[in-house]
């Protein structure tokens, strides 16, 4: 069966998404979370999570990106991010959090991200971002995240084929 499932599934993505440009967009975007750091709350140097985030388009290329999310090895947080798109399907984010830790330590970092476009059809993206932050977690010192979040978008405009 799966030997089946599998291709039928892929074609029916190929057929139904588009290659759109690179373009700030109007979206509400919801997906997972997996984070490493060399030290984090509690010892725990690796955490899942998930992240709820917008798009508000300035530009054809600009955007803003205000995120709120639990991921490990922070508990939880509020981010906001710039988002420019130097080329189809890739972009790249700079911006802050404010976060709260597991041990109640909380802050605000720096924030850098960049991503590509796996999917895209004229109203629905699948984004995989590669990102790091930078947050204290102890009163010793500060340490980077690494991570990798998969978000599922929907825009609220179409967006314009190649």
């Amino acid at each position: 069966m799966s030997k089946v499932l599998f291709p039928l599934l892929f074609y029916c993505i190929l057929f139904f998404t588009n290659t759109v440009k690179g373009q700030a967009k109007n979206a509400l975007g919801i997906g997972p979370a997996l984070n490493s750091s060399k030290r984090g709350s509690y010892n725990n140097p690796t955490g899942f999570g998930g992240r709820l985030q917008g798009e508000i388009k300035l530009l054809n290329k600009i955007s803003v990106i205000p995120a709120i999310g639990l991921e490990g090895p922070y508990s939880g947080y509020f981010g906001i991010s710039g988002k420019y798109y130097p080329a189809d399907r890739f972009h790249l984010m700079a911006g802050g959090i404010a976060y709260i830790g597991r041990d109640l330590y909380t802050g605000v970092g720096p924030s850098l991200a960049v991503g590509y476009q796996l999917l895209a059809s004229k109203r629905h993206f699948i984004d995989i971002d590669l990102h790091g932050d930078i947050i204290k977690v102890d009163a010793k010192g500060h340490t980077t995240i690494i991570g990798l979040r998969l978000t599922y978008n929907f825009s609220f405009s179409r967006q314009n084929k190649d």
